[in-house]
């Protein structure tokens, strides 16, 4: 693997995959309780439990798809061939996830339920796929920080444009679900391009599979005695289950407490440019300090935003969005780091066992980051129906109870701010440096030599 950076033109096209698997989920992400509440008509905790039963899935595909690309060979390679047949079945699944077939609330749940299975399974085929690529392009600690820098300056890209095209769309078409039924299906279509796109520009450089592999087994407990996985695995859970949390709250939160329906995507739109924003200054402080220091520096300064969003009164709409911008920073740090520490820890792990195992770690790490999203959208979706939730006609805004609001409200400033608080201990116990991944890198090539 080349130590020397990389060619311009790769880090741009390779960076398109994060299109793919940013825009969607960002939809997902904030809309996706909102929709099945408010639009499709479903009671709060219906719809939490249809989002939850498809994250049920991934306790199985995350790890299956990765320890099967990890032994995988094909005319294609083991990684690249899961974005060329994965590709199309993600759109596909995506626009099916947004329409809102004439059926009973039973009947409506697990609709949409099989659906978002449907749509997982091909995520994460393109998902696990994709990122397993990464360690493969560099193996130098601070190149891998730079591509994932251009990687997430196109995946909050991704995000933010799937949120103007909401936003714009909403503007031209007033009937909700016909917005939504538009969104996915424009949505989907775009989503199919860009892993062929990044299947193209990566031939020849995925290194073949190995000879001999650790049984599946052997190498589940392998993966799972890697501490400073677990280390990235918890920063990672808690930093993006805040990211979750917050995207899912955020239209409530505007519609119901700061009673700016109107403006809800604007929120979102601000946070994400300035993510864009600070993504330079994240890969500039990882590379000044490293990895972990900056993680700690952008989780601690989302954290402040998280804490003044819980004090902030109602009316003050304008200070709401200068929190929204300086929550960038964090949003931008939980986007590069901890997707930069994990081919760190790989070569770790290859450190020990003698294999390269890429696909088990990003499926992983894939696992816990839906695993998030889902236990976000789940516990919002109890939490309001507990509170007393008032699900109103679709695309309607009505008065909620006093306690729902209060519901919102927790999980718009205290509730992250204590994950973000979680995220930062476990950024402190990660033991990986520049200097010790050096002396790695060094060992393997003596070994390799």
């Amino acid at each position: 693997m080349p130590t020397h950076r990389l060619p311009l033109r790769l880090k741009l096209l390779y960076s398109t995959g994060d299109l793919t698997t940013s825009a969607p989920l960002a939809i997902v992400a904030f809309f996706q309780l909102y929709f099945l509440t408010d639009v499709a008509g479903l009671r709060p905790d219906y719809a939490a439990w249809a989002v939850a039963a498809g994250r049920l899935w991934d306790a199985v595909n995350d790890p299956l798809f990765g320890m099967f690309s990890d032994r995988l060979r094909s005319r294609w390679g083991r990684r690249r061939v899961l974005l060329l047949f994965g590709a199309v079945p993600l759109g596909l699944a995506f626009g099916l996830m947004w329409l809102v077939p004439p059926l009973p609330p039973a009947g409506l749940a697990a609709y949409y339920a099989v659906v978002f299975i449907l749509f997982d399974t091909a995520y994460t085929a393109v998902h696990v796929g994709y990122n397993a690529l990464t360690p493969e392009l560099t193996e130098d600690y601070d190149e891998r920080s730079a591509l994932n820098g251009f990687r997430m300056v196109y995946a909050i890209g991704g995000a933010l444009g799937a949120v103007i095209l909401a936003t714009v769309l909403g503007w031209v078409i007033p009937d909700a679900r016909a917005l939504f039924a538009g969104l996915g299906l424009g949505l989907g279509l775009l989503a199919i391009a860009p892993p062929l796109i990044v299947f193209r520009v990566t031939a020849g450089r995925e290194s073949p599979a190995p000879a001999q592999s650790l049984p599946a087994l052997a190498g589940l407990r392998a993966t799972l005695r890697n501490f400073p996985f677990w280390m990235v695995t918890g920063l990672y859970l808690l930093s993006w289950t805040t990211a979750s949390l917050l995207s899912a709250v955020l239209v409530y939160f505007a519609s119901y407490y700061l009673r700016v329906p109107e403006q809800a995507n604007y929120f979102v739109l601000a946070a994400q440019a300035a993510a864009i924003a600070f993504v330079p200054l994240s890969v500039w402080l990882a590379r000044r300090l490293d990895k972990r220091r900056a993680f700690i520096i952008g989780m601690a300064a989302w954290g402040a935003a998280a804490l003044g969003i819980a004090a902030l009164p109602p009316d003050q709409v304008a200070l709401a969005y200068g929190l929204a911008v300086f929550s960038g920073l964090g949003i931008a740090t939980a986007y590069v780091l901890p997707w930069a520490m994990v081919p760190d820890i790989i070569e770790h792990d290859q450190l020990r066992t003698g294999e390269r195992r890429e696909g088990s770690y990003y499926a992983f790490i894939a696992f816990f980051q839906k695993l998030g999203t889902g236990a976000a959208l789940w516990l919002v979706g109890q939490a309001l129906a507990w509170a007393g939730y008032v699900t109103p006609a679709a695309g309607a805004v009505v008065e909620q109870p006093p306690q729902a609001v209060q519901a919102i409200r927790a999980f718009a400033g205290p509730v992250p701010a204590a994950l973000l608080l979680g995220a930062v201990l476990f950024a402190w116990a990660y033991p990986i440096t520049r200097a010790s991944h050096q002396a790695t890198v060094a060992e393997l090539a003596g070994r390799d030599g």
